[in-house]
């Protein structure tokens, strides 16, 4: 950084005066200047390394996260004044996790593999993640780092990583609502979520499904019903019983009994109609069914018509796969799914539930190695 800038020697000599400490000030208009001339010479660049080097081990973790913010946007800021950003407490690293391009790569991997909470929903918000990274984060024990990832709008995650990021979503309201919310992801994809969505949510993954290729979801599907069991089915739904219509159902579609019978007592009743079209049952079969064995539904008529519609207007297959996804059936006798190994910088490959560190906390990957001697979150 040239004198006719900054005359560094002076601040230097400033900085070591006795009184008033303007080591903070003087490293924040260090950094304005750093950040604001449009080029520097090699040794501009190593000057004010040197010197931000030696005043961020004396000022305040305010002023350090403040060099942070403005460091995290400059692709010129120096790699040993990065790396020691980096090495700091969560505050003062969070910008460069989040947005530097300087922030080296096996670093983000291994945080995204094994790090913190913070740090990891850190690295889930950058701009330029990466497939690898995505799938990393995409099995992180904390919830945090799932919401974050799947709020970047840089994220489109790859068919598996989608179906895994449903599923830990099943029983984590944020997380669902977070992926529904999501217009650019296929909502075919989203089935599993059905239930947790609001009503065009919903209509959108019934369309998805209907306009693509029969196939099964995360490895799921129903078995091909004949006229014996649609018989069956049919018999239980003149019955009125809603046990037995769940006992029927679970028989003919090849599904749990106790994930169907969950299914059948589903509040909106969208659950058992797609069921019965899962089967094939017709619109006036549909609306029998509902009159018989679903009394409190069929009280509202623009709900009891509602429903006839919602049928109506699904295919058959659409409804198998909805039931499926619904009900978390795996296909009996599937050959078990082709493995996507996680990335691990070293080269070994990861496999997604293996065990881990207790304490993921604070481990960053520098100058090749894990540095576990700080707790950053």
């Amino acid at each position: 950084m040239s004198d006719d800038l900054l005359p560094v020697e002076a601040l230097q000599r400033l900085s070591r005066q006795d009184g008033v400490d303007i080591r903070p000030t003087l490293l924040r208009v260090l950094t304005d200047l750093f950040v604001q001339k449009p080029h520097h010479a090699p040794e501009e660049l190593a000057r004010y390394e040197e010197l931000a080097l030696q005043l961020l081990s004396v000022v305040g973790a305010d002023t350090r996260a403040v060099v942070a913010r403005k460091l995290a946007d400059d692709e010129r800021a120096p790699d040993a004044v990065i790396r020691r950003l980096l090495d700091d407490e969560f505050e003062v690293a969070a910008p460069i996790l989040s947005r530097s391009v300087k922030a080296p790569r096996h670093l983000l991997l291994a945080i995204a593999l094994e790090g913190g909470g913070l740090e990891a929903s850190a690295v889930a918000g950058r701009p330029d993640i990466d497939p690898d990274m995505v799938r990393l984060l995409a099995h992180h024990r904390d919830d945090r780092v799932l919401e974050a990832l799947i709020a970047n709008p840089a994220v489109t995650p790859s068919d598996r990583t989608l179906a895994a990021l449903a599923q830990r979503a099943l029983n984590r309201a944020p997380l669902a609502a977070a992926l529904l919310a999501r217009d650019d992801l296929d909502p075919a994809a989203l089935a599993p979520l059905y239930l947790l969505a609001g009503p065009d949510r919903r209509a959108a993954i019934r369309e998805a499904l209907g306009a693509r290729p029969p196939r099964a979801l995360a490895g799921r599907t129903v078995r091909a019903v004949d006229s014996a069991d649609l018989a069956m089915v049919e018999s239980a739904a003149d019955s009125g019983s809603r046990e037995l219509m769940a006992e029927t159902l679970a028989d003919a579609l090849g599904l749990s009994p106790a994930a169907v019978a969950t299914l059948v007592a589903e509040p909106s009743g969208e659950a058992f109609v797609m069921m019965l079209r899962a089967v094939g049952f017709d619109r006036d079969a549909i609306a029998r069914a509902v009159l018989v064995t679903q009394p409190e539904i069929a009280q509202s008529v623009p709900r009891f018509f509602q429903l006839v519609e919602i049928a109506e207007t699904t295919s058959r297959g659409a409804a198998q796969e909805l039931t499926a996804a619904l009900a978390g059936q795996p296909i009996a006798g599937a050959p078990a799914a082709r493995h996507e190994p996680l990335f691990d910088p070293s080269g070994a490959v990861e496999r997604p539930g293996a065990a881990r560190p207790a304490s993921g906390r604070g481990r960053r990957l520098l100058s090749g190695r894990v540095d576990t001697g700080r707790s950053r979150a």
